[in-house]
């Protein structure tokens, strides 16, 4: 099932480059593939396998006696300023409110060059830049996708 979700991911992304105006094979393979795939393939497998990592996840906090009594749900995080799907991650709160919960918009700012600041905030659109916070609900697990 996994190589045929890979296969399927690396025959988009490349039917998507071969449909722009490429000068020569060099420039073409220049372009990042693996960065094309991450953030085409991301929202493919969190559309497909999201209620399976979500169970996973639950699974394994409740193990270490970690669990919530809130509902859960895994969603893409989307990069503020590239609108690109970067990663995943597991949100929780109010059921009313977790529905609501398209994506996670991830900021980055540097603090005085001493420190990275990441912030994660639950939206309700995988477009960032309209998108508004969901109050009440937090981010409980990030997922780093190997692809």
């Amino acid at each position: 099932m996994k190589k045929k979700l890979l296969a399927t991911v690396m025959a988009v992304s490349i039917a998507t480059l071969s449909t722009g105006a490429l000068v020569n094979t060099t420039q073409a393979f220049s372009l990042n593939l693996g960065s094309i795939l991450k953030v085409g393939g991301v929202g493919i497998l969190v559309d497909r396998f999201g209620g399976q990592i979500n169970d996973f996840l639950n699974k394994i906090l409740a193990q270490n006696n970690l669990s919530t009594t809130y509902t859960t749900k895994v969603v893409p995080i989307v990069s503020v300023g590239t609108n690109g799907y970067i990663g995943a991650a597991q949100v929780t709160g109010p059921a009313s409110e977790v529905e609501r919960v398209e994506a996670v918009a991830q900021l980055e700012a540097s603090f005085n060059n001493v420190a990275r600041i990441k912030g994660l905030v639950p939206i309700d659109s995988k477009n960032p830049v309209n998108a508004s916070r969901i109050q009440g609900v937090g981010v409980s697990a990030i997922i780093d996708l190997k692809i």
